[in-house]
């Protein structure tokens, strides 16, 4: 076993631990409006941290046997978030609170690694991938209908992106990208809120009261804060009545407002670097299962970055999806503090 601290795992802890010191500072300017946001902050940030060590000396490879448990676990979670009426994104345990679409890329990674470690016959190639789409397709369509769009975009982009790379056909992918976007045509006015948000996409300052009251809030942050910021809790988009969900889904805006476009750019080469040193592990990784997991957990956390970030500069409808290890929110900076430890594994185990 080769020791921790390697190059590779050096940038993955710098860089997520150094995400999250800053998610916690800014909670400083919202814990105004938010009582107790700092202390729940550093709880989530203690427990992430000690999963990231924990799967760091966790060899992943033990986890392939259990790709099709944690697959069952998460459909039937999502399935009764769907059938108890409630329209909940969260199964209460009492004590805490579990959010299974957080959770999902790294259950659809482990399965499709999982799947695609060995080589398949080349007659049954096209069947294992409509297979492979299927489910994934079915952990999103879930997800979906909670409703969290946001979620359930970045499960599919993350499971299809990763089919596509590991090599399904051209004929296949075409055939499956035009499907989807069908899909997705036809699942929009099944949901009146859905429908809303993308005719609120299509002309915003038609709904500036209220679908497209969010999006544009954030653009009208981000053009205050200009170059510089107004300064460290002087900003005034941080309260819910004038920009809501301003700790979790639209905390960006807030940094641009207080701090300036120099911290949202330095935000974004964070995230480019995090993103590069994962597809690099992933590059370099000698056995199929580790390339394919860690693809597959690096594009997870790329679609959260850029789902949220695409939707706070009004790029797409609004959705629900946190930046990841900044924004309020436990169960998504625990999810991919877990992702982040088991890239540090496969960076110890697998890359030279």
């Amino acid at each position: 076993m080769k020791k921790l601290i390697n190059p590779y795992s050096a940038s993955l802890i710098f860089i997520s631990v150094l995400l999250s010191l800053f998610g916690i500072f800014i909670s400083g300017s919202l814990s105004i409006v938010y009582q107790n946001l700092i202390l729940k902050q550093i709880i989530s940030f203690a427990l992430g941290v000690s999963l990231m060590l924990f799967f760091a000396f966790f060899n992943h490879k033990r986890l392939a046997p259990l790709s099709k448990i944690g697959y069952i676990t998460l459909f039937i979670l999502l399935l009764f978030l769907l059938l108890n009426g409630k329209l909940s994104r969260f199964v209460d345990f009492g004590i805490v609170t579990f959010q299974p679409s957080q959770f999902a890329y790294i259950g659809i990674s482990l399965l499709i690694a999982r799947i695609f470690r060995d080589p398949i016959d080349e007659e049954n190639v096209p069947k294992i991938y409509a297979l492979t789409f299927v489910l994934v397709g079915l952990i999103a369509v879930l997800i979906a209908f909670e409703p969290d769009m946001g979620s359930a975009a970045q499960v599919f982009l993350t499971g299809f992106t990763l089919l596509h790379i590991i090599g399904m056909p051209l004929v296949e992918f075409l055939g499956f990208s035009i499907l989807s976007f069908l899909g997705v045509i036809l699942m929009i006015p099944l949901n009146s809120e859905w429908h809303r948000r993308v005719v609120a996409f299509l002309n915003p300052y038609a709904h500036a009261s209220d679908e497209a009251l969010q999006t544009l809030q954030s653009l009208r942050a981000f053009a205050r804060g200009g170059i510089t910021g107004v300064g460290f809790m002087k900003g005034i988009f941080k309260y819910p009545s004038v920009l809501p969900v301003s700790i979790s889904d639209f905390i960006l805006p807030v940094i641009g407002e207080e701090l300036g476009a120099v911290f949202v750019i330095l935000l974004l080469i964070a995230y480019l670097s995090l993103i590069f040193i994962g597809f690099k592990i992933a590059s370099n990784a000698r056995s199929t299962f580790s390339r394919i997991l860690a693809l597959g957990l690096t594009l997870g956390i790329t679609y959260f970055a850029v789902i949220n970030i695409a939707v706070n500069l009004g790029l797409m409808p609004t959705t629900g999806v946190p930046l990841p290890f900044v924004s309020f929110g436990g169960n998504n900076m625990l999810a991919n503090f877990i992702a982040i430890g088991i890239l540090i594994n496969i960076s110890r185990t697998e890359v030279d």
